[in-house]
């Protein structure tokens, strides 16, 4: 996928002394109730530890969490930032994979990889990607250093942080996102559905490890980017190990599923403090939920091969494929053709209100042909919509006089004028007059950086 943006953060107020105060003050309740409550919880287990060998998850899943944090601790020892991340994401593979915790239906990358989408979006890098073995491929794999998944045999990720930052939240919430945008080839067929329906799109939980950040700090965060992002992008949950967890909501309850996510009218922050150390076991039951709550599908191969073209949210393609995806400089050789996405939007808006016109019929009244031949409109009835702000006529606006050669001779003959690209479920012509004078489609790069290159000395110069 394009790269994700973020929108410009409210700016944040200092806390006054009182608040400060106040958020010490919670902090160390939060301690002295978890070192209570915690303290109960393992006396309790050991008592009824005597009578059976199990009595529940509760015991294994505190053994876990406490097991988590020190192996955590072991991994700070690497130099390399990158080195340490593959550690600290193999730590929670291995107690989520190893220990028998998630169905082998559910298979696990043991690197991070990317996911793409027949829209022609990828993902960023994603740490631990849950998928259906049984139905994935590999669309590319590079030494095993880059790996590309189709979205639609994934069900959702986990992005592992280790001791959290504000930094680390915003862009452990980004790669969510430009994985959660990603949309998925509509499955064909006749489908029964029995209960409620799975949620065709995948979810994205945050964790970490431990933080320096208050409880106040991360619902902060959590907020910030709820309130500038849209709702399908949001993650499902937010873990800190040491602290507790997050959840999106409103003022009734909380939300984790992407069904639930989408209902919300006033959202709100929910805050779980951790104060039995449960938190994994948290973790452990909303990601069992999430994966049952989501669908998987067959992929279609086809829609694979030749990939759209890509201009921020939009996809689009030529309809005369790399014919017109390629333009050539004398001085530079052949550039890429693209539109950019403010350009691309713009024409989209205008061509949404056009009145559609059969494209057979177009080119007849553009080459001064009667456009009455409606038995041939009938055999070939696709239509387009002509990007014509200008409204003028189509002779002038869609046919130009091209200079060739024939048998040693130069002639004239008449020849298309536009671009004609499918996007927005619309196929729309582009005139080239439109394409100069509103620069919607780029001229070499290279030629442009000189140009603009020499337009800076020149404003340097006066």
């Amino acid at each position: 996928m394009s790269k994700p943006t973020q929108a410009k953060r409210p700016i944040r107020k200092r806390l006054t002394n009182a608040q400060k105060v106040e958020r010490r003050e919670f902090a160390e309740r939060e301690v002295r109730t978890r070192e209570v409550l915690t303290a109960k919880v393992r006396r309790a287990a050991d008592l009824r530890s005597k009578d059976r060998a199990f009595h529940g998850l509760e015991r294994e899943f505190s053994y876990f969490q406490d097991d988590l944090l020190k192996a955590f601790d072991r991994t700070k020892n690497p130099k390399h930032p990158r080195d340490v991340g593959t550690a600290r994401e193999q730590v929670l593979r291995r107690y989520l994979v190893d220990t028998g915790l998630i169905p082998n239906r559910y298979a696990v990358t043991s690197t991070s990889h990317r996911v793409a989408s027949t829209s022609g979006h990828i993902s960023r890098e994603l740490d631990l990607l849950f998928y259906d073995s049984s139905e994935a491929i590999t669309l590319m794999q590079v030494e095993k250093a880059y790996s590309v998944l189709p979205v639609e045999c994934t069900y959702g990720v986990i992005q592992v942080k280790s001791r959290v930052s504000r930094n680390d939240i915003r862009e452990g919430l980004l790669n969510i996102a430009s994985y959660k945008k990603l949309s998925r080839t509509k499955s064909q067929g006749f489908n029964i559905i029995s209960g409620d329906p799975k949620s065709e799109f995948g979810f994205g939980i945050l964790f970490a490890y431990d933080t320096d950040l208050d409880w106040h700090d991360l619902v902060d965060e959590l907020k910030v980017f709820t309130e500038t992002n849209p709702r399908h992008t949001w993650p499902n949950a937010v873990f800190v190990l040491s602290k507790g967890f997050l959840l999106c909501g409103d003022e009734t309850q909380a939300a984790y599923t992407n069904g639930q996510i989408a209902a919300i009218n006033n959202p709100e922050i929910h805050g779980r403090p951790d104060r039995d150390n449960s938190c994994f076991f948290s973790l452990y039951t909303i990601l069992i939920d999430l994966l049952r709550n989501t669908a998987t599908q067959p992929i279609v191969v086809n829609s694979y091969y030749r990939l759209p073209l890509v201009a921020g949210e939009h996809s689009y393609k030529y309809s005369f494929g790399f014919f017109a995806e390629i333009g050539a400089c004398d001085k530079h050789g052949d550039y890429p053709r693209k539109l950019t996405e403010s350009k691309l939007i713009e024409v989209i808006e205008w061509c949404k209100t056009a009145t559609p016109i059969n494209w057979v019929r177009a080119t007849e009244l553009a080459y001064g042909q009667p456009g009455d031949n409606w038995e041939a409109y009938e055999r070939q009835n696709a239509e387009v919509r002509i990007y014509n702000p200008k409204n003028i006529a189509l002779p002038d606006l869609l046919v130009l006089d091209t200079p060739m050669m024939a048998d040693g001779k130069e002639v004239t003959v008449k020849s298309n004028a536009f671009d004609s690209i499918e996007v927005a479920g619309m196929i729309i012509w582009i005139p080239y007059i439109y394409e100069i004078e509103q620069e919607i489609i780029n001229f070499c790069p290279k030629c442009e950086k000189i140009v603009l290159k020499t337009a800076e000395n020149d404003d340097a110069g006066d």
